[in-house]
């Protein structure tokens, strides 16, 4: 029961500190006028930007300085490429194979598939199509990340990523004015 009772009131005392915690960034105002040649011109890094350009695969990837994902983005769409090719010149084979039987063109019979009986040839064919149709799926589903990954990475660009991530604990005294007594707990602080 004690370490309920005082998981709860560390839980409370941190509570009671974060709200109680102020914004210490105060706003400078410049001390004189500010011509407009001397501002400095602020280009936004744009998502739209990056989605537009990485309809050509990697192009937002370069907008957003992301060099080291050009090979992830090519070699899996190269990849997925290569398997609708694979598919598809298996798939015509096959097909071919079995209209040159159909029509009784034994001098363009393929030798390699002489083993296969008619229906097989036309499972594999069907197999091969099936194969070509998810690796199309599967392409376009990788086209479609390459976009959303340039668009998101243009939205998170500006994210701060700051080494300096710590967690400061401090043991704190809470007083409890209803029952005139004191609390004792532990706050913790995590900067980021």
């Amino acid at each position: 029961m004690f370490r309920k009772t005082a998981l709860f009131l560390v839980l409370l005392v941190t509570a009671f500190q974060c709200l109680d915690a102020q914004d210490t960034l105060t706003s400078r105002k410049p001390v004189g006028k500010v011509k407009s040649e001397d501002s400095v011109k602020v280009v936004k890094h744009s998502p739209t930007t990056a989605m537009l350009l990485s309809i050509i695969p990697g192009g937002g990837q370069i907008y957003n300085r992301k060099y080291w994902k050009l090979p992830i983005v090519y070699g899996t769409l190269a990849a997925s490429s290569y398997f609708i090719y694979y598919s598809a010149d298996k798939m015509l084979s096959f097909k071919n194979e079995y209209i040159n039987r159909r029509d009784g063109n034994i001098e363009l019979l393929n030798p390699d598939y002489a083993h296969y009986e008619n229906e097989n040839i036309i499972q594999l064919k069907n197999d091969y199509r099936r194969n070509m149709e998810i690796a199309i799926g599967i392409t376009a589903i990788l086209y479609a990340l390459n976009i959303i990954d340039a668009m998101v990475d243009a939205h998170l660009y500006y994210f701060d990523v700051s080494d300096d991530l710590s967690l400061r604990w401090t043991p704190s005294v809470m007083p409890c004015l209803a029952r005139n007594t004191m609390y004792y707990g532990i706050s913790l602080q995590l900067r980021w």
